[in-house]
């Protein structure tokens, strides 16, 4: 058995899992849990928008990975396996919920970024670029937007969006160049 007085912060993904796993271990677990949530929160709410109805997803997407975590295999990170499960359990709420006739809060993929209320010219400019470039992500197929946004905005290697997506890594780095192709026309527009 583990020592009950372990740093669960400092271990690798894939003994936290096995403690999770194979020892019941609720702290490893809850670390895991932590060490995530934030990152599939965001990823989630950029694929869906409503803040409410992602949070309940992404308590979706927890529960899904607890069930699914007895067939993670090794061959790729672990955060890959997540963010399969996040990106697959929001797409299926959409598909879900296309037929529902309710106004939705637009995803913001870029945070806001400066007070308005500062009144200071270059955050005024900040906050304008970001509204200009939240508007124009809305405007881009959600496939190139998916994976613009796991590159771009979460930080994600380009193999393992492609492990995530189960697609060859040059659609995907295709896609994402495509997308920053899209995405400068709007913005050139909208500057001209």
């Amino acid at each position: 058995m583990v020592k009950e007085n372990r740093n669960f912060a400092n271990l690798d993904d894939n003994v936290l899992v096995d403690l999770a796993l194979l020892e019941k271990n609720q702290k490893a677990w809850t670390e895991l849990v932590t060490r995530y949530y934030g990152k599939v929160a965001a990823t989630v709410y950029r694929i869906i928008g409503k803040s409410a109805e992602a949070e309940d997803v992404v308590q979706e997407v927890f529960t899904e990975i607890a069930k699914a975590i007895k067939i993670y295999k090794r061959d790729s990170l672990f955060s890959t396996f997540l963010y399969r499960i996040a990106v697959n359990t929001a797409y299926k709420y959409i598909q879900k919920n296309l037929d529902r006739n309710e106004t939705t809060e637009e995803p913001e993929f870029f945070l806001q970024i400066g007070d308005s209320s500062s009144g200071s010219e270059s955050s005024l400019i900040k906050q304008e670029r970001a509204q200009m470039l939240n508007s124009a992500m809305k405007k881009i197929s959600p496939e190139k937007r998916l994976v613009l946004t796991l590159y771009e905005v979460e930080g994600v290697s380009l193999k393992e969006i492609a492990d995530i997506l189960k697609q060859p890594l040059q659609t995907v780095w295709s896609r994402i160049n495509q997308a920053k192709k899209e995405l400068y026309v709007m913005l050139s527009e909208n500057i001209n």
